[in-house]
């Protein structure tokens, strides 16, 4: 019984994959951990392409908006305000899949520079603040969904929408980003500690070359550092 532990890119779209041998509990509990990584990679995926959607259908309605009033053509009502409350909720829902895909926008210069252990660590510190800040925002967030809703607050626009309703996506989008954060800080450790305790509990491993574009391949992949 075998199963990837960490792999390493080479040439020619090929990774250097170390591979866990043998039976131990450390070893069942990765296999686990990585069902549910693969899981939940998907549904981050799925929320990358919802959100693209959103904003593909929002640029077609802006651009119709603006034909429309050019040649007095009837117009959408309430289009304002509906776009305002897709770009609250298409930004804040990709957030969980450029954290997990390291396609935000992010401060590299020194990661190429780091040794393997120091960017680690440097790594569980910025996603460590990213749980804190996060957390923050999401629990204010809902608090702002409940003060909404008992309030009755609308929009002082028409069509009048209750407030608490896009104000509830925004929060499961912030909430969504903190528990990714937790989600890659212990699937950091998990790959870590995991492989270590398989080979105290009497396990061994080994090494294989798979090339690109197998169904070994993770489902979401991090972006690599520029180095600039």
């Amino acid at each position: 019984m075998s199963e990837v532990a960490s792999t390493e890119t080479t040439a020619g779209h090929q990774s250097v994959e170390r591979v866990l041998e043998g039976r131990s509990s450390a070893h069942t509990l990765l296999i686990a951990m990585r069902a549910v990584t693969r899981t939940l990679d998907r549904t981050y995926l799925g929320m990358g392409y919802l959100c693209g959607t959103m904003f593909l259908l929002l640029a077609l309605f802006i651009t119709y908006q603006v034909i429309a009033r050019k040649y007095g053509i009837v117009m959408a009502p309430g289009m304002d305000l509906m776009s305002g409350y897709t770009m609250a909720m298409a930004s804040t829902w990709a957030f969980s899949y450029a954290l997990r895909t390291g396609s935000h926008v992010r401060i590299d210069v020194l990661l190429p520079f780091m040794s393997t252990r120091v960017r680690w660590w440097a790594d569980q510190a910025a996603l460590a603040s990213i749980v804190f800040f996060i957390s923050i925002t999401a629990w204010k967030t809902w608090l702002m969904v409940l003060k909404s809703h008992e309030i009755g607050a609308v929009t002082n626009t028409y069509p009048l929408v209750p407030l608490w309703i896009p104000q509830t996506f925004v929060a499961i989008g912030f909430s969504m980003l903190a528990f990714t954060a937790i989600h890659m800080m212990i699937d950091m450790i998990a790959e870590s500690l995991l492989p270590r305790i398989h080979r105290m509990q009497g396990g061994t491993e080994s090494y294989r070359t798979v090339t690109a574009g197998t169904n070994l391949d993770p489902v979401l992949t991090e972006e690599s550092v520029s180095g600039v």
